[in-house]
């Protein structure tokens, strides 16, 4: 009777996922360089050849782009693209692609739905995890906040790695934890494939090869004396045997594209696999530490383009990028960027749920289950995020986090049990914990890339004192439940606010204003402007306020080199989500701004 109604629980939840997740889809427009990553996954399906956009691996993309490649659409070539010595053509791709294919967006579209497979996968195994480690009332807490997780809503539904690493690797860890529990080779074999995949989405969890090894002496090290040399040696043959088959799921993922090449015929760009001291030392064409050298000689089990892709990988770091936190720029990554996201960017229901957790954790009794299963599940989640937090040659996408936040929802869950317990005043607590957190999150919706918790409302920031206004007539409560993704411009940027996903939006909005004949935009939107409605008449002049129609994103007010920041002295007449505002400068605005800005400046 429990295990039907289990199911039927399982059932709804996954009907609630597909609720709160197709209609999105469709609201979106190309978010930045998503038709490079729907093109690059056609090239891999069509041609075989994985070198286009190789910095990823291909399995989200493909997935992606599935539809396209089932109708027949033009497929970018090599005559398209021409050549590059390290790949990186991903974008040019995606600009043959909206080129060659009229209907591009609706292809765009039905491949957005095939990754809401992957939700619906995270989805699942929250719930079968958490039922077997804590009971239904915790799967239930669990899967809930992955569903309503705004990174779960905001990124999930489009053509991009991050959530499909969560889902996968989620997979991979519940998959390894019952080898951990029953050490059969069916398991074996079983969590094998499944790690094969998940290093399929993203380099980042290649860490997984030292965790595993790591989970599997902690998980064991209680039965010490209990397993014979010979138990230890057979469980040490099943580890390889998981990580061989995850090799050969690698390599049939790239077709066995110039598997066992010798480690020293390839040519890499970064100080890591070069040997150079400075960057700007290595050869254009590359060069390589290994070559003439024993281990040069060495034959590699990975495809080509997934080892040039690790490089290509760090490159970025190595180079670095410019960062923005909390209102100041640098030209490096910070090592708390993404605990700070963490902050500002989850409910603060389901941070409150996790401090919660913790309390119950030390000072409660009935909440904790074996210590070794706990390990398996919020180490993994420590990991990656430790993992993720290292690398600070650039500090630009928060997104990178998602696939550690599984574990962490998982952990939180154990919380459930006060159901269990029935003590009435931690229910209704965390009822309304959950509810908040629910709440806060589908407030914004569908535009939850913007979200940002009510702490980045009140939150200071050093050197940016102001945040876009509301537009005239905003109700002070709804101005007040908008606050928090209203101000997260002066705390984060880029993917974070504006991927440039809401040119839609702003499509709809002038459509809805036919009396506003030009209007000068800023966007992020890979989405070709003249494909629009937008009656757009370039970008609007730097540092030179002058009176007309404008529509700027965030990222742009913000920007390094301030040529917009005069805007936020203006209350915009519209908001477009939460990643572009509307401004109508009249000539006394215009004049004011610019006494303003002078008067500040001295």
């Amino acid at each position: 009777m429990q295990s039907n109604q289990s199911k039927w629980i399982l059932l709804l939840l996954c009907v609630l996922t597909v609720i709160v997740a197709v209609p999105l889809p469709h609201k979106f427009s190309y978010v930045y360089n998503e038709n490079g990553r729907l093109a690059s996954g056609l090239i891999h399906l069509c041609t075989g050849d994985y070198s286009v956009f190789h910095v990823n691996p291909p399995l989200s993309d493909m997935i992606g782009s599935l539809p396209a490649f089932c109708a027949g659409t033009y497929c970018p070539t090599t005559a398209d693209l021409g050549f590059s010595h390290f790949g990186r053509m991903e974008y040019k791709a995606g600009d043959v692609w909206i080129k060659k294919n009229s209907d591009h967006f609706f292809w765009m579209q039905l491949g957005r739905y095939c990754m809401i497979v992957f939700v619906l996968l995270g989805t699942i195994i929250c719930y079968i995890w958490t039922k077997e480690l804590f009971g239904m009332s915790s799967a239930v807490i669990s899967t809930l906040t992955w569903i309503f997780s705004p990174y779960i809503l905001g990124y999930g539904c489009l053509i991009c790695p991050d959530v499909p690493s969560a889902a996968v690797g989620i997979t991979a860890l519940y998959l390894f934890h019952r080898w951990l529990k029953r050490p059969e080779m069916l398991e074996t074999f079983i969590a094998g494939i499944i790690l094969g995949l998940a290093e399929l989405t993203k380099f980042t969890l290649l860490i997984f090869y030292p965790l595993f090894i790591v989970l599997w002496i902690l998980y064991r090290i209680s039965e010490f004396k209990l397993l014979s040399r010979q138990d230890w040696f057979q469980q040490l043959k099943q580890i390889i045997i998981i990580f061989a088959t995850s090799l050969l799921i690698i390599n049939m993922g790239y077709l066995f594209e110039d598997t066992g090449k010798q480690l020293g015929s390839f040519k890499f760009q970064t100080t890591l696999f070069t040997g150079y001291k400075n960057i700007k030392d290595i050869p254009i064409n590359g060069a390589n530490r290994f070559e003439n050298t024993l281990l040069g000689k060495i034959p590699v089990p990975l495809p080509t383009n997934f080892v040039q892709g690790i490089d290509t990988q760090r490159l970025d770091f190595e180079h670095g990028l410019p960062s923005y936190l909390r209102g100041e720029w640098s030209d490096h990554g910070c090592r708390y960027y993404y605990l700070y996201a963490l902050l500002i960017k989850t409910p603060l229901g389901t941070i409150s749920l996790f401090l919660l957790a913790i309390f119950c954790t030390f000072f409660q009794k009935g909440y904790n289950v074996s210590w070794r299963d706990e390990m398996v599940i919020l180490l993994s989640g420590i990991v990656l995020l430790a993992f993720v937090s290292s690398q600070t040659g650039f500090s630009v996408h928060s997104r990178y986090i998602i696939p550690a936040l599984p574990f962490f929802f998982i952990w939180i869950s154990k919380i459930g049990n006060v159901f269990i317990l029935r003590k009435r005043f931690l229910q209704m607590i965390i009822s309304i914990l959950l509810f908040w957190s629910m709440f806060s999150s589908l407030w914004v919706y569908p535009h939850c890339i913007s979200y940002f918790n009510e702490l980045a409302a009140i939150l200071p920031t050093p050197n940016e004192p102001y945040s876009p206004q509301e537009p005239e007539g905003t109700p002070f409560i709804v101005s007040l439940l908008n606050a928090g993704s209203r101000n997260g411009g002066r705390h984060l940027l880029n993917s974070n606010i504006d991927w440039g996903q809401d040119l839609f939006c702003l499509e709809r909005w002038c459509l809805q204003h036919p009396e506003i004949h030009t209007m000068r935009v800023t966007r992020w939107s890979s989405y070709p402007l003249e494909q629009t409605k937008i009656p757009s008449h370039g970008i609007p002049a730097e540092n030179n306020l002058q009176p007309g129609w404008y529509a700027l994103s965030v990222n742009d007010l913000y920007n390094r080199e301030k040529q917009y920041r005069h805007f936020l002295h203006l209350k915009p007449v519209a908001r477009v989500g939460y990643s572009m505002y509307i401004y109508h400068v009249t000539p006394e605005d215009a004049n004011r701004v610019r006494t303003e800005t002078m008067e500040s400046e001295h």
